[in-house]
């Protein structure tokens, strides 16, 4: 701990001697991402976090669900916190159910609940439970915070959610929570960039959430003919999808490369004219921040909390319209447009939130110092 963050701790206002029990489901991706940089940010603030040992899938199960309640029972007997943090919609409830009228819950929403009409139904229930118990609900796009609201929710805020810091030169390895992806020995190293192609770059989860089968559809009209010239789409991301994405790159002959997990994504982002992401539902996509941070080009989904995150920094398309992604990738070919871009993503990279405001954020609701009324 820092002199800074000492001195802060020991001022015993909002933060100060605070413990937190935090919450988190089985979860990769960005959501884990999230709480990691959070669980960094509040130690380094002087709180006391301890992280529950629960083990919460992404689908209920009576019995497994019953021994996380029990089990955040006797944690929160044990460590006694003054707030507990869930994230995501089944922590959230688990947590809600668990600690009725025991101390300060924050569940913060990230993602939509899709699915099947029964999925769906579960999902408005769960919901309706967070709501009725929790202090405060964080959500990370407007379309969740609409869904809380009309839960009945008392205290509903946009959630912060910004890129975390990398290291400046000098200051040792990059933060593995950073939105970096780590690279095996095994990664080759990238051909020289060629001025009479355009580089698109995707920096995604391999998942369906993140609409890649777009993403191939539009580099399949892209080339069709050659009518627009060369263009290379390279796709950083490991995940379940990698061999029926492999497959269909290959029977097609897509001038697509599936890249795997990357430790270098600032100098990927520096190597492209052009970052795609071609979501079907995103929060706060920290990979679109990095882009913006980078001064890169930008087309990308109308999807959940994107435009939010862009501004109008980006070319918005429907979600699932190839067509439409194909020709606003064709549009960025004029180097024009792409500086005009280029600029815009600059601008708006400047408006983003910092690591400060998390912190400041989590503090506050955490510690109840900014409650409405």
């Amino acid at each position: 701990m820092t002199a800074t963050d000492g001195a802060a701790a020991g001022k015993r206002g909002p933060g100060g001697d605070l413990a937190v029990l935090l919450v988190r489901p089985l979860a990769t991706g960005g959501l884990a991402a999230h709480v990691d940089h959070e669980l960094r940010l509040l130690r380094a603030a002087g709180l006391t976090v301890h992280e529950s040992t629960v083990q919460i899938p992404a689908r209920p199960h009576p019995a497994t669900d019953l021994r996380t309640v029990r089990t955040l029972r006797r944690e929160a007997r044990a460590h006694r916190p003054d707030a507990v943090h869930a994230h995501g919609l089944r922590a959230g409830a688990l947590a809600a159910l668990a600690l009725p009228g025991r101390g300060r819950l924050v569940v913060t929403l990230h993602n939509r609940t899709l699915g099947s009409r029964g999925v769906r139904l579960i999902g408005r229930a769960l919901l309706r439970i967070i709501a009725r118990r929790a202090d405060t609900i964080l959500c990370v796009s407007p379309d969740l915070l609409e869904d809380a609201r009309a839960a009945g929710a008392a205290d509903v805020r946009y959630a912060v959610v910004p890129a975390p810091e990398h290291p400046a030169a000098g200051e040792g390895d990059p933060d593995p929570v950073a939105g970096a992806l780590p690279v095996s020995e095994e990664t080759p190293v990238l051909p020289e960039a060629d001025p009479a192609r355009l580089d698109v770059l995707v920096l995604a989860r391999l998942a369906p959430q993140k609409g890649l089968d777009t993403v191939l559809d539009a580099a399949a009209l892209l080339t069709s003919g050659r009518a627009g010239g060369a263009v290379r789409i390279r796709i950083a991301g490991e995940g379940p999808l990698r061999a029926p994405l492999e497959s269909r790159i290959r029977q097609e002959r897509l001038p697509v490369e599936l890249l795997g997990h990357r430790s270098d994504v600032p100098a990927l982002l520096a190597a492209a004219d052009l970052v795609v992401s071609a979501a079907v539902w995103e929060g706060q996509p920290v990979a679109l921040q990095e882009a913006l941070r980078a001064g890169r080009a930008i087309v990308a989904t109308d999807a959940g909390g994107t435009r939010w995150v862009t501004g109008d920094a980006a070319q918005l398309v429907p979600v699932g319209d190839a067509a439409a992604l194909a020709a606003a990738v064709q549009r960025h070919r004029d180097p024009r447009v792409r500086h005009a871009a280029e600029q815009a993503s600059r601008l708006r990279a400047a408006q983003l939130p910092t690591e400060q405001d998390l912190k400041r954020q989590l503090v506050d609701v955490l510690a109840g110092a900014d409650r409405p009324g």
